[in-house]
């Protein structure tokens, strides 16, 4: 079972703990609590990625990402329309793997299928400096 607790600080200060060694002070000057969901959703997507690429024996140059995301003016104010963007270097010939590996994180990415509930999701790759979108 996962779990995640947090105390109140004052003012609009929490400190959030997610296990015993780790925690995170949340305020005004810090994340907030929708910029860790897109944390949240590029650590999935980065770590399941790195998973599958390992079991397809592709070995990776480089790895960043990143996520953009719009809101709705009205609350609760979700997530409507978020890109997703993958920056990957491998040796040539490995692209179309890659892409394949990208399609695979949408399918178990536990974070994606949750955010897809609410918001559109477009997800794109830059491999080896071309950039196109992933349908």
């Amino acid at each position: 079972m996962q779990k995640v607790s947090s105390v109140w600080q004052g003012g609009q200060k929490n400190s959030v703990f997610f296990n015993q060694d780790v925690n995170l002070h949340i305020d005004e000057k810090g994340p907030r609590p929708t910029d860790l969901l897109l944390a949240g959703l590029i650590g999935c997507s980065q770590g399941v990625f790195l998973e599958i690429i390992e079991k397809m024996r592709i070995k990776v140059k480089s790895i960043s990402m990143e996520a953009e995301a719009e809101r709705e003016p009205e609350p609760p104010k979700l997530f409507s329309k978020i890109a997703l963007n993958y920056h990957i270097e491998v040796n040539e010939g490995l692209e179309s793997k890659v892409v394949r590996a990208i399609k695979l994180v949408e399918q178990y990415c536990t974070v994606f299928n949750i955010m897809k509930l609410s918001a559109d999701i477009e997800v794109s790759c830059s491999i080896n400096g071309v950039k196109q979108l992933i349908d």
